[in-house]
């Protein structure tokens, strides 16, 4: 019966929550949030997010390991905007409130679609096919490539001369992202290295480019591959 008394307990306070949090909020108050150091919170798929998005947002798919992932970037003591098509806005909050994102402030009214008529406010992440990596990095102006995946996968097999610098560090190991040339990056799938990218532009870091597909469109290409423990800077 306890149990029962604090489930409901716990229900209640995260409707609570979630009626705080589904407000609509116009581009401008979304603008004033951001300036004031909110987190924007996009949650539409990789390809999406790179075609358009609100300049220094931060891209965590609902179609992945949503939780984990804002659990590992996001802060929970700071206030957080939603950026989502229509029918994703309630189950992104809610799945925040789930893991004590308590800040939620609201979402933009609109979706993407707020963006149409600023396209000062749009940002875009360039996208990569393996095998136009492949010529990349046999010519003169090869791009530095950073594989956000665990050290674990990069050992178990990575392009040559990749920098192995997982997700989950990349912000306090953002030093070691190479400056001042072209930077692509990649995970195994794609879903990681879209937060990673949004990340580094949010820092400031471009170019940046995600290269389509991960590490396994770069091994169903049969490209070269090869093995061994990461070598830390």
């Amino acid at each position: 019966v306890h149990d029962a008394i604090l489930n409901r307990q716990d229900r209640v306070a995260l409707d609570d929550a979630m009626q705080e949090s589904m407000k609509p909020l116009d581009l401008d108050a979304v603008l004033g949030l951001q300036t004031e150091g909110a987190q924007v919170l996009d949650v539409r798929d990789a390809a999406d997010f790179a075609g358009a998005h609100l300049v220094g947002s931060i891209n965590i798919g609902l179609d992945g390991k949503y939780a984990t992932w804002c659990g590992t970037v996001l802060d929970k003591e700071t206030p957080i905007v939603v950026v989502a098509e229509e029918d994703q806005v309630e189950e992104a909050i809610m799945r925040l409130g789930r893991i004590g994102f308590d800040q939620v402030r609201g979402y933009l009214q609109h979706g993407p679609g707020a963006l149409e008529s600023r396209p000062d406010l749009v940002g875009q992440v360039a996208r990569v096919t393996a095998k136009a990596l492949h010529e990349q990095l046999s010519g003169s102006e090869a791009p530095a490539v950073v594989d956000v995946r665990t050290e674990k996968e990069w050992s178990a097999g990575h392009i040559e001369g990749s920098i192995n610098v997982p997700l989950n560090h990349l912000e306090e190991r953002i030093a070691e992202v190479p400056q001042g040339k072209p930077v692509v990056i990649h995970c195994q799938g794609g879903y990681r290295s879209s937060i990673a990218a949004s990340l580094l532009h949010r820092h400031g870091r471009a170019p940046v480019a995600d290269m389509v597909g991960g590490f396994a469109a770069w091994k169903a290409s049969q490209l070269p591959i090869v093995e061994g423990e990461p070598t830390h800077v």
